[in-house]
């Protein structure tokens, strides 16, 4: 329905209460006063002209062939013309019209037209307002707000920070609709009725318009940053939120607390289901943790080096060699202490102690790896007895040191800062003392030195890893973690080479390789300029290795036991929360004997359609996040697209009433019992001892009207009669044997029972007591 107002007044907004407009344009002009003009007045009500007019000025009649008019009265005190005959107040002429402008209103709000005071310009001429082919679609807006109440009954409200298109096709395809961020510039400047006048369907002027009707209703389904702070209304509020929130060192996103999970996760490692395999790194951040850093490094020179030998010892002998093979003495002795260490056996034996490794070996072994140095010659027997040890002491230790098999001979490590992000600050080193100096000249960043893998799996003699996707739920008491079955390979710019530290060689970040030209080498033809691989391809290149197999039967598989080796050493610290989620980006290398291992696991991860690949897989992994988030949980026949669930794990919610759990217990008691401090006892009928068997100390209470058989610790069972008291307290019991260690037959607990008492006795315990030991005394004169 399309209302148009060709000529309205102030007077339309009183006399039609039925108008329903939550803001309007107005356009404003000044009407030229002519013979169109005085045709649309002559059909207007004469009352409305009259109220419109009043005021107005008489001038200079109209020419003589004007038309006749109505005869109204000029306003008093008017000065007549010659002719005296009045004039119509619609022959006056109006000034020419200005250029039309728009004012954006509210209704009822519009500036009446006031008549000009005495005091003011009595030819003042006053504007009319009017709308010039005006048109409201009710029906559009009726049809909005119907969608609008139908998401509001169903909680169909979205709230996405950031641009994720994918994401907000897939809600809107399910028929939810966005709450946007009050940032946007279309919600700052545009009226509500400008908004509704250029909406159509789906357009952003739609959405805008959208949002301000939603701006009182909360969201459902919330994608959000880390950092940004969660609204909770109450506890009946639960969203679903992109956003899980742990204690802080068990939140694995941040470098650091993955360091203390790592070397907490053999206590959550479970064999064939949850494993980690996980280059060596220690947080530098105190001097134990710096000192270990120290000896894994020296370690790892001495395994380098043995390992090197254990190939090419036979070949390191010359005549003109100047090395003695002390140094290898001192390598085999060095590595056998922490062989024996691994195997717990410094703790059998007070006399282990650790070799010293002086620089002096540091460096002639560097000598030897780099090829610049050789052994003096000695006779081949001994050059035999040297290999075979060699050979046996590395295969010893390579059993529990699997990583000399990667290490290399470099022995590099990479620096990373504990807080940062998309490869910055990160740094490569291969010595142990300008690492630590670097770390020393930074006191306000908390670094991460993590062994460099010397060995990788290379393509076309270039360094790579593969992004992994997975994702965490938690809804309905049910934790699980889904593994997406689709990933991508990050290639460098430039071929492997570790004589070279440059980043574009060895880091394989996005941020970092957009920066760098990629090299022109050979085989360059088979990497594309994006430096990103599709899983596909990746496969295809496995299969023209003969290992197609490895990816279903090996890597794959060892990704999916990592990732679930740091989610179960995390649960203690995550917050449960009811319909959480969060996707997580993991990145992993692959070792050149086909080692999975986990490098880094990174929250909110960058899901933009920045190259071919990831303009595929991202908008893939949001819309199977929709499936498995909301499709799945309310549906559980409802498909989760290409995330595969590796775990289910229920926890049921513990309503949380207090820090820590408290029992207030105490003794049963008899419904009558006597407040005073000492059980009262009426001896009416005199209690007699029955017999004196031993026993343990007992307790019993009866009521009033009972007999009552207390056993104490010289065994008497005594008899109180039918109006006996209450069970005498155990101190009875200590009495009664101190009694008889002083060689006394007779009970204290009888002699007390066979004085009549028939008032209670207040005094303190030892005024008490003092009254037991005379009763006693008088007793035993008796």
């Amino acid at each position: 329905m399309h209302l148009k107002l060709k000529f309205v007044t102030s007077d339309v907004w009183d006399s039609d209460p039925g108008v329903d407009l939550a803001d309007i344009t107005l356009e404003l002009g000044e009407i030229d006063y002519g013979r169109q003009l005085d045709q649309r007045f002559e059909q207007a009500p004469v009352q409305l002209t009259r109220r419109f007019l009043k005021g107005l000025p008489a001038l200079e009649p109209p020419p003589s062939n004007a038309h006749k008019r109505h005869q109204c009265p000029g306003p008093a005190g008017a000065a007549p013309g010659d002719d005296d005959r009045p004039l119509s107040p619609l022959s006056r002429p109006f000034p020419q019209p200005k250029a039309s402008q728009h004012v954006h209103t509210f209704p009822r709000m519009a500036p009446r037209l006031q008549p000009p005071d005495d005091d003011e310009d009595a030819n003042r001429t006053p504007k009319h307002k009017f709308f010039r082919n005006y048109s409201f679609d009710f029906l559009k807006q009726k049809q909005l707000k119907a969608k609008i109440a139908s998401a509001v009954e169903k909680k169909h409200i979205f709230s996405i920070v950031g641009h994720y298109p994918a994401l907000r096709k897939a809600l809107k395809t399910r028929h939810w609709l966005e709450k946007q961020t009050f940032r946007s510039a279309l919600l700052r400047e545009l009226s509500h009725h400008a908004l509704l006048q250029k909406a159509s369907n789906g357009n952003e002027y739609e959405e805008a318009l959208v949002s301000k009707y939603l701006k009182p209703y909360l969201p459902y389904f919330i994608w959000q940053h880390r950092n940004m702070r969660d609204c909770k209304q109450d506890r009946f509020y639960a969203p679903y939120r992109s956003r899980i929130h742990y204690e802080r060192p068990y939140d694995f996103a941040v470098k650091e607390n993955l360091i203390r999970l790592i070397n907490a996760s053999h206590w959550h490692q479970e064999e064939g289901f949850a494993e980690l395999d996980y280059p060596r790194t220690y947080l530098l951040d105190t001097e134990d943790i710096i000192t270990k850093f120290q000896e894994d490094y020296q370690l790892t020179i001495v395994s380098s080096f043995l390992h090197h030998m254990a190939k090419h010892l036979e070949h390191a002998f010359d005549d003109e060699g100047t090395l003695p093979t002390d140094v290898l003495t001192t390598a085999m002795k060095y590595l056998r202490y922490y062989l024996g260490c691994a195997q717990h056996e410094d703790i059998d034996h007070e006399e282990f102690c650790e070799p010293l490794l002086t620089p002096e070996n540091r460096h002639e072994m560097e000598q030897l790896l780099a090829g610049e140095a050789r052994f003096g010659s000695i006779p081949g027997y001994e050059v035999l007895s040297l290999v075979a040890q060699v050979k046996k002491l590395v295969h010893e230790a390579a059993k529990v040191f699997p990583d000399m098999k990667i290490d290399g001979i470099r022995n590099m490590w990479i620096l990373k800062p504990g807080n940062r992000c998309r490869g910055l600050g990160i740094m490569l080193f291969n010595d142990d003392r300008k690492l630590l100096e670097h770390v020393d000249s930074n006191p306000d960043v908390k670094y991460v030195a993590q062994k460099y893998i010397e060995r990788p799996l290379l393509i076309h003699c270039t360094k790579f890893d593969i992004r992994q996707y997975f994702l965490i739920t938690y809804t309905n008491n049910v934790l699980k973690v889904w593994m997406y079955r689709n990933c991508y390979l990050r290639f460098s710019s430039r071929q492997f080479n570790l004589d070279d530290f440059s980043e574009s060689i060895h880091l394989t970040n996005y941020s970092i390789q957009k920066n760098y030209a990629k090299e022109v080498r050979e085989g360059a033809d088979a990497l594309p300029a994006s430096n990103m691989w599709s899983l596909k391809r990746f496969q295809e290149h496995l299969q023209s290795l003969d290992k197609g197999f490895y990816w279903e039967r090996k890597i794959y598989p060892d990704m999916k036991k990592n990732i679930l080796a740091i989610v179960c050493a995390s649960l203690d610290g995550m917050k449960m929360e009811r319909n959480m989620f969060e996707l997580y980006g993991a990145d992993f290398m692959v070792t050149e004997n086909f080692r999975t291992m986990l490098i880094e696991i990174n929250t909110s991860p960058d899901l933009s359609s920045s190259t071919d690949v990831t303009s595929v897989i991202c908008p893939a992994v949001l819309e199977d996040l929709v499936k498995v988030v909301i499709d799945n949980t309310k549906d559980k026949r409802a498909g989760t697209g290409q995330f595969e669930l590796i775990h289910s794990l229920e926890i049921p919610r513990v309503a949380p009433y207090g820090y820590g759990l408290t029992v207030d217990g105490r003794s049963m008691q008899s419904k009558h019992r006597s407040k005073s401090p000492l059980s009262p006892i009426n001896t009416s009928t005199g209690p007699t001892v029955a017999s004196t068997a031993t026993s343990t100390p007992k307790r019993s209470t009866a009521a009033a009207g009972t007999t009552v058989a207390t056993t104490v610790a010289t065994g008497g069972i005594i008899s109180t009669g039918a109006n006996g008291g209450n069970a005498k307290h155990s101190r009875y019991a200590a009495s009664s044997s101190e009694s008889s260690s002083r060689g006394s037959k007779t009970s204290l607990t009888s002699v007390i029972l066979d004085r009549p008492r028939t008032t209670l006795n207040f005094a303190p315990p030892a005024a008490r007591y003092e009254e037991k030991v005379k009763a006693f005394e008088t007793a035993s004169e008796r």
